[in-house]
């Protein structure tokens, strides 16, 4: 595709307004007209992309509401009570500030189906190479000019501008929505790290309401460090910061993933997929007796799994597939090793604080959580300015080869192209007790010296 990638469009922030992609996307949703909720991060420059994206918006027949700053979460279970026809979520989600994209919610706030997304990929192609952009050009300078657009996205809306409205509390409503869904958490400790982002705040204050006591770091929201050495993606600060009697989360920038720290270690999304299995299994909500993964979920969760009589179904990386994969199948639980878990009976998309809740659900259910130990696996990134092109060139696959011929009985090699950085992600999950020189002469295969 050309734009879309493993969760949305997603590149460096000063790329997208260069490019007008954010106002390539509002006039190809705004189409056929209907009603679209716009979100934004706490990034210093989602303010602008909003301002693109809405421009793009009004030059078709799109009736716009705006949310600001909201977690994707939020955003999507505000599109379903709305009943909104889209909703676009602007953020980078776990990526450094510097980074932006645009996340797009089908009717009901769930992720576009893959087919939709293929659909909307080649319209917006068309639209970037057409006559259609210059059209749209003129159209979009004579609805607003660009002072009465800024005065609108600053919710100073003229009451003459009936295209531009306000959703009114959409973070209380979903913060009451969550609270609802849980029991009382007296007697629990609870720390966090919001990551600066859309979490801060709101977290600490669903978990208080429900009788937790919490310690919170990172918990101010700032676009200019968002993620910076902190949240899901930097889970080893935050792990010596947890005493052994609280149970750590680590929510990432845009708060539809989480990582958890018991006692005192690391429980990544495969452990929280298995603790909320067995959660599942007690409730009779775990239909068909398998849960849905990716090919980098651990090989452990397979095999835990299998002792319950429980099947693994591994789909490829990103939520769209799990997503997809759980529709197709009528089951409801499935997530990945980075802590994007869905449920698909609490959440239509996934969702940080929803994630921990359940986990303290789970310890409140059954006394205390599953250990999980994983497979040792190895994991970087290989620098490549076209990934996917890379992944299929001659000598990438001679790399691959000779790694699969020397290591493959030892372990699971797995690679990806990215569909937000320009890098090849390489896995190697190791089944050997000498994992640790293997992993040294697998990465100076693919990295020599570097």
């Amino acid at each position: 595709m050309y734009y879309f990638g493993t969760d949305g469009i997603r590149n460096k922030a000063q790329v997208l307004l260069d490019n007008n992609i954010p106002y390539i996307l509002g006039i190809a949703l705004s189409e056929k007209g209907g009603k679209v909720i716009v979100a934004r991060d706490v990034r210093t420059h989602s303010e602008d992309i909003e301002k693109q994206l809405c421009k793009g918006l009004l030059t078709g027949g799109a009736t716009i509401w705006l949310t600001g700053v909201l977690p994707t979460p939020a955003l999507a279970y505000t599109a379903r009570e709305e009943n909104a026809d889209y909703a676009v979520m602007i953020t980078a989600s776990h990526n450094a500030p510097e980074f932006n994209g645009l996340k797009v919610f089908a009717k009901g706030g769930t992720k576009l189906p893959p087919e939709k997304e293929r659909a909307l990929d080649a319209r917006l192609h068309e639209i970037a190479c057409g006559a259609a952009y210059e059209q749209n050009e003129e159209i979009a300078a004579d609805t607003l000019t660009d002072d009465e657009l800024t005065s609108a996205l600053s919710i100073k809306i003229s009451k003459q501008n009936h295209r531009i409205r306000i959703v009114d509390g959409a973070q209380f409503l979903y913060a009451k929505h969550v609270r609802n869904m849980f029991p009382r958490l007296d007697g629990m400790k609870v720390h966090l790290d919001c990551a600066h982002g859309c979490f801060a705040e709101l977290a600490k204050d669903v978990f208080t309401a429900l009788g937790a006591t919490v310690r919170a770091e990172n918990d101010t929201r700032d676009g200019e460090i968002v993620n910076v050495d902190c949240g899901s993606t930097h889970l080893d600060k935050f792990v010596p910061l947890v005493d052994k009697d609280e149970i750590g989360f680590a929510f990432d920038g845009d708060g539809d993933r989480v990582l958890a720290v018991v006692q005192g270690k690391p429980y990544d999304g495969d452990a929280i997929l298995l603790a909320l299995s067995t959660l599942y299994r007690i409730q009779g909500k775990l239909r068909k007796k398998f849960v849905v993964g990716t090919h980098l979920t651990n090989s452990r969760l397979q095999r835990e799994l299998a002792f319950h009589n429980t099947a693994l179904s591994r789909v490829d990386v990103g939520d769209k597939h799990i997503l997809d994969r759980l529709k197709q199948s009528g089951c409801l639980l499935g997530g990945e090793k980075s802590g994007h878990i869905l449920m698909l009976d609490r959440a239509n998309t996934g969702d940080g604080l929803i994630t921990a809740l359940s986990l303290l659900e789970v310890k409140k259910t059954i006394g205390s959580l599953p250990k999980f130990t994983p497979y040792p696996m190895l994991e970087f990134n290989l620098h490549a300015d076209n990934p996917t092109e890379y992944v299929n060139s001659a000598e990438f696959i001679r790399l691959a080869k000779l790694a699969e011929k020397e290591y493959g009985k030892k372990g699971r090699l797995i690679v990806r192209p990215s569909g937000t950085e320009p890098y090849v992600r390489i896995a190697y999950e190791c089944f050997s007790q000498d994992f640790e020189s293997i992993f040294e002469k697998i990465k100076k295969l693919f990295l020599g010296n570097e």
